[in-house]
């Protein structure tokens, strides 16, 4: 292909061309090769348009957007053969994902954002996508997303207008804006419909219009509203729906006036939208008194208001999900209780502190394994700074020992924040948190103060931790009412 990229194998076919991976010789390395179908390579006029909208989209720079490297043409066959040449992404394409069914809402809402993300630098460099759907976003073995095609749908519809004197809809009739279909002006807007219909497609596991023909969905596009998506997938909150029904308003004067707009409104809904299933041992079940639901994803059976409320009033069931961080607090939860018979520190209350320490956290457990980290492991670390020989009484104020006590007081504050913050593994944080910190501790106190310190941060963590914990939890049940 154009004497320098040897295609490998084909990856994908649509209607605008097919895409293989290849090697590009000159520079030895994988690229992914699009080439546009033979109708399009007869058309001069399509050839100009389609290298200029792909050289303007070769100025994008973002981690969201599928790098372009090259266009050409190859006469190998006897007639040009227009190609476009991109960074080649290993991961599905947002098609592929869904043929699994509706993902997880705190995924879908975070794959929506970084689209967003992608199109806001695009729409910087005054590059509209016109074709957001599904097969143009690849989504990574690390969570994050590349959209592809950029400069692509442009050409088309330049070329299409050109043709027949009028507008032509260019790109799929599942994700097309009221003003491709009727052949208008597009603008930054028409991106943010289609993400729109992306996002409920993401959450409910199909498009916001359906039909028999491309026909029908196209009108219901211009002429229906789309089915709220909580009334497909009933424990979506409010805020959710309102992004969704703004971004697919029929006049573009309604929508998000920019991606960023968009994406603020989104965070703000992903902030009170229930949270994906925390990865602690336990978590609570809003439902608690209602059938049990198989899955976090799975439908639930549309009831009467009321009754779901009453449902809801009731107290939370416990349920148990087993994780690495809760066998972490299980095995903190251990160490304390034998450091509590053992007398490893005769000072005070210590041993029946530990002992407190052990019980809390093994309660706790039922509840947050973050929490049980932060309370059982507590008198752990403790015993192990006492043992320890980084102590100012053994080894003075050198200046070596100094800095390397400062710098477990900077990497504990650094472990406490990060512990504080994440709710899903912040339990490793905070372990790590309690072993720096004391150590510092036990360098810089004298030996009367450093068991009172110990007490109060101790409680002050556990306070700390608890009252975030509490907070988040509440803000999901409010969002699940």
């Amino acid at each position: 292909m154009g004497q320098r990229y040897e295609l490998v194998e084909q990856l994908g076919r649509g209607g605008m061309g097919t895409v293989y991976r290849a090697v590009d010789r000159r520079l030895r390395r994988t690229v992914a090769v699009k080439t546009l179908s033979a109708e399009l390579a007869l058309q001069p006029e399509f050839l100009s348009r389609f290298q200029r909208e792909a050289h303007a989209a070769a100025a994008l720079n973002h981690p969201g957007v599928a790098t372009v490297h090259d266009v050409g043409e190859d006469a190998g066959g006897g007639s040009a053969e227009p190609f476009l040449v991109m960074e080649y992404v290993e991961g599905r394409t947002l098609s592929q994902v869904l043929n699994e069914g509706r993902l997880p809402v705190a995924q879908a809402l975070d794959i929506a954002g970084q689209v967003l993300e992608a199109l806001e630098h695009s729409h910087r460099h005054a590059i509209v996508h016109r074709d957001i759907k599904p097969a143009n976003v690849m989504l990574t073995g690390t969570g994050k997303i590349k959209v592809v095609d950029f400069g692509i749908a442009k050409a088309l519809s330049e070329m299409a207008t050109r043709l027949t004197g009028t507008g032509v809809a260019v790109g799929t009739p599942a994700y097309l804006a009221p003003e491709q279909i009727k052949g208008g002006e597009t603008d930054h807007r028409t991106d943010l419909y289609a993400v729109g219909c992306l996002l409920y497609e993401l959450l409910t596991g199909r498009p916001p219009y359906t039909g028999d023909s491309p026909f029908s969905v196209m009108h219901q596009h211009l002429a229906a509203e789309p089915v709220p998506p909580s009334q497909l997938r009933p424990e979506l909150p409010p805020a959710v729906d309102a992004v969704i029904v703004r971004a697919l308003r029929k006049d573009r004067q309604d929508r998000f006036a920019e991606a960023s707009v968009m994406k603020a409104a989104l965070d703000g809904a992903s902030r009170v939208a229930p949270a994906a299933p925390v990865r602690t041992p336990t978590t609570l079940d809003p439902m608690a008194g209602s059938p049990a639901r198989a899955t976090a994803d799975s439908p639930v059976p549309a009831g009467s208001g009321p009754a779901r409320q009453r449902a809801r009033r009731k107290p939370a069931r416990v349920v148990f999900r087993p994780t690495a961080e809760g066998a972490v607090a299980l095995l903190g939860c251990f160490l304390s209780l034998v450091i509590s018979r053992t007398g490893m520190i005769e000072v005070g209350q210590f041993s029946r502190v530990a002992l407190l320490a052990a019980v809390a956290g093994a309660v706790l457990l039922l509840w947050s394994a973050r929490l049980a980290c932060a309370v059982a492991w507590g008198p752990v670390a403790e015993s192990v700074a006492v043992f320890s020989e980084l102590a100012r009484g053994y080894i003075g104020w050198d200046t070596p020992y100094v800095i390397v006590a400062l710098v477990l007081g900077i990497v504990a504050a650094l472990c406490l924040a990060a512990g504080y913050k994440d709710r899903r593994t912040g339990g490793f944080a905070l372990v790590a948190f309690w072993f720096t910190a004391l150590a510092s501790v036990w360098f810089f106190l004298d030996d009367l103060q450093k068991i009172g310190v110990f007490y109060v941060l101790l409680l002050g963590v556990t306070l700390a931790v608890g009252a975030q914990e509490l907070k988040a939890r509440s803000l999901s049940s409010r969002a699940g009412a």
